[in-house]
């Protein structure tokens, strides 16, 4: 089996607790995501029963969305970058505010091939998380050269998602 289909089984293993034990605290999840376009609530909504959990996703790839509908402040992003930990906390607590949710997860970051700024290489992505006021944000780096010749972009992004998944069951 490839590593990218490896992470898709952990994955969906993953989405799986963590929709088991969002419906057993009854807790709701909001999901901001950047460079995953929206793989993080796939995940959560492919498991029968995610409708008691989703609150809320929304794919804020352009830095003006960011700002419009989950309210991350301008002036975050012009000092810190709109890859950093300042900017996925704000968006994990914007989109968890904006639902009205327990729960909050962001992710901003290079999936590449391009992209890559100075102090910030391919792979680099902040995931951010809100759970009852306490906002946070962690650092992942995947490193290009693990995905083996497979689709690099790809094996970044599935590897954030999991990373982002196992964040979450670990704070529910």
């Amino acid at each position: 089996m490839s590593r990218i289909g490896e992470l898709q089984l952990d994955i969906d293993k993953t989405a799986g607790n963590v929709v088991q034990l969002l419906v057993g605290k009854g807790k709701k999840i909001a999901c901001a995501e950047s460079c995953t376009g929206g793989l993080i609530s796939a995940a959560i909504t492919s498991v029968s029963g995610s409708s008691a959990v989703m609150d809320m996703s929304i794919c804020t790839y352009a830095v003006s969305a960011k700002e419009r509908f989950i309210g991350v402040p301008a002036a975050i992003i012009d000092k810190y970058g709109v890859v950093s930990a300042e900017t996925a906390m704000a968006m994990a607590e914007g989109v968890r505010k904006t639902a009205g949710s327990d729960i909050g997860i962001s992710v901003t970051g290079i999936a590449g091939p391009t992209g890559a700024e100075p102090g910030k290489p391919v792979g680099t992505v902040y995931i951010g998380l809100s759970v009852a006021g306490n906002t946070q944000a962690r650092l992942v780096f995947t490193d290009p050269t693990l995905a083996k010749g497979e689709n690099t972009r790809e094996y970044i992004r599935k590897n954030t998602v999991l990373t982002a998944l196992q964040w979450v069951a670990e704070n529910i």
